[in-house]
């Protein structure tokens, strides 16, 4: 394919939109390297270090990633929801927001999610949230693997509801819960009990969604106590100052 060559005054926009455009449109598809700096120095009739520029925005807006040496280049990533993962750290890590406002926030969205489980339960994801209960009582388990296992019927949920955007705000909420929690490695009795997550998949089971999202509101209100009590320590640990969650 060709570029269009750009005015002066926009050069890095104009190269960053059109590129942008030809990775949406499917004419790159993802793991696909786009064309040398020097072909697309000659398309867009510019200099190297525009192409550079442009190249390295596309990187930072998670549309390509650059590799170096001899099979290096710029290649086009699978969009994913990783710089709102991300996102949503650093702005815990620099005070932005606190545990409380987590738990919030993830009570307002679960309860939702909760809610279209159940509406749209079938035998596969009724056989995955019991395999996931299942695997909260197993023994034996890293504190990683425990975490992760406590949190797995959350992923289920939120993929049952078919909402993909709420989805992915709750794997964020989800994977910053997991930072907190495995920073400060409390004893695995102070997260929640697997009943919790019980009472919901099975209101979920049963197609009642305002008990799921009773049950969920309940589950996230008993969790959020527990782990304010952690963000003291977590933010003290992260060389942060403890006395000011989500100044």
């Amino acid at each position: 394919m060709t570029f269009i060559p750009v005015k002066q005054n926009r050069i890095a926009v104009e190269i960053v939109n059109q590129l942008k455009a030809a990775i949406l449109s499917g004419r790159f598809n993802p793991g696909e390297r786009l064309p040398t700096e020097r072909e697309l120095t000659r398309q867009f009739q510019v200099s190297r270090v525009v192409v550079r520029e442009a190249l390295r925005e596309l990187e930072i807006k998670g549309l390509v990633r650059i590799l170096q040496g001899p099979a290096g280049g710029a290649y086009v990533t699978g969009l994913s929801f990783d710089h709102l993962n991300n996102a949503f750290l650093d702005l815990f890590l620099y005070n932005k927001l606190s545990v409380a406002e987590l738990i919030r926030t993830r009570m307002l969205i679960e309860c939702e999610i909760a809610r279209l489980a159940a509406a749209h339960a079938d035998a596969r994801g009724a056989e995955r949230l019991k395999t996931a209960l299942a695997a909260e009582r197993s023994a034996g388990a890293s504190h990683a693997d425990f975490i992760s296992n406590r949190l797995m019927v959350h992923h289920l949920l939120a993929e049952m509801s078919a909402n993909r955007l709420l989805q992915a705000v709750a794997t964020s909420l989800f994977r910053l819960t997991a930072d907190v929690i495995l920073e400060v490695k409390p004893v695995q009795a102070i997260i929640h009990r697997t009943e919790e997550h019980a009472g919901i998949v099975a209101a979920v089971l049963a197609g009642q969604p305002d008990a799921a999202a009773a049950a969920m509101k309940d589950h996230l209100d008993r969790m959020g106590r527990r782990m304010i009590k952690l963000e003291g320590t977590y933010r003290k640990r992260k060389g942060l100052d403890p006395t000011r969650p989500g100044g």
